[in-house]
């Protein structure tokens, strides 16, 4: 439980899957890598109550940021997923054009976080 003393709590948590599943996450919060977060795991993190901005990164790749308006003593959920799947990634590798797009100016959506509930 986060007491009322100016901080806020981010949780984000990563359910199965079989694509990255060998891969940590890096949750980015404000632009400082904060913890990671693996297959089927939950990252618990205290931060100052306030405006935040949280991105979910693996290598070159990452999430479209949230951003989180935290009261003191406020519990964020966050959930993250791979954004493309296997079927995605599949094409990617087979054709060339939707593997340039999905690993350069797709990047950015490789992840997707946003909240829970």
């Amino acid at each position: 439980m986060v007491s009322d003393t100016g901080t806020s709590e981010i949780v984000v948590r990563r359910g199965g899957g079989f694509v990255d599943g060998a891969r940590a996450y890096k949750i980015v919060i404000d632009g400082i890598i904060s913890g990671k977060v693996s297959k089927n795991g939950t990252l618990r993190l205290k931060v100052p109550a306030g405006e935040h901005e949280v991105i979910a990164r693996v290598d070159w790749c990452g999430s479209p940021p949230v951003h989180l308006s935290l009261k003191p003593g406020e519990v964020a959920e966050l959930g993250v997923v791979n954004g493309y799947g296997l079927w995605r990634i599949a094409l990617g590798a087979m054709f060339i054009l939707p593997g340039i797009y999905m690993f350069t100016i797709g990047a950015n959506r490789y992840l997707k976080l946003g909240l829970i509930g």
